[in-house]
């Protein structure tokens, strides 16, 4: 096992190879019906990176290079005068503890919290993509730490 020295941070330009890796990997995680499109994700990881009211997160290893991420951004998703701080994208590629057994996810989802209150959200949502059949076990993890599903998105209140 590799040094398990891990860190959680925000993206930057020079991670957008890995980046782009990981998306596919994310991407190739469920059931498809057209191709990755690496031109589009480019795009979406540069405009994520650049908006001032979104965040992309990383979790890295030793070395500095991601193996999971957490997009998010400020919306009014549910049309209401406050903002909710929203991801849509959350993935964490860790085959075999390569990085240890540590829940990464709940570390991406924890930045993913403080962005948002340090943001003035009034609630975290995080929408997970789901393959037929999938939705009880996420709606038993993600109730564990006080989430709810809404609009197929968890949602929280931020405190």
């Amino acid at each position: 096992m590799m040094n398990t020295q891990t860190h959680i941070r925000t993206a930057v330009y020079n991670d957008i190879p890995t980046i782009m890796r990981l998306a596919e990997k994310e991407y190739n995680s469920f059931e498809q019906t057209t191709p990755f499109d690496p031109v589009l994700t480019e795009q979406y990881i540069m405009t994520i990176i650049n908006d001032p009211s979104a965040v992309f997160i990383v979790v890295t290893n030793n070395l500095g290079e991601p193996f999971g991420f957490m997009t998010g951004n400020l919306d009014h998703i549910d049309l209401s005068t406050e903002p909710s701080a929203v991801s849509g994208h959350w993935f964490v590629d860790n085959p075999g503890n390569t990085y240890g057994n540590k829940n990464y996810g709940l570390q991406l989802i924890s930045s993913f919290e403080g962005w948002a209150r340090h943001k003035g959200a009034k609630k975290t949502m995080i929408g997970l993509r789901m393959d037929p059949g999938t939705r009880r076990a996420y709606d038993r993890t993600f109730n564990q730490f006080g989430y709810r599903p809404n609009y197929v998105y968890y949602t929280k209140d931020t405190k």
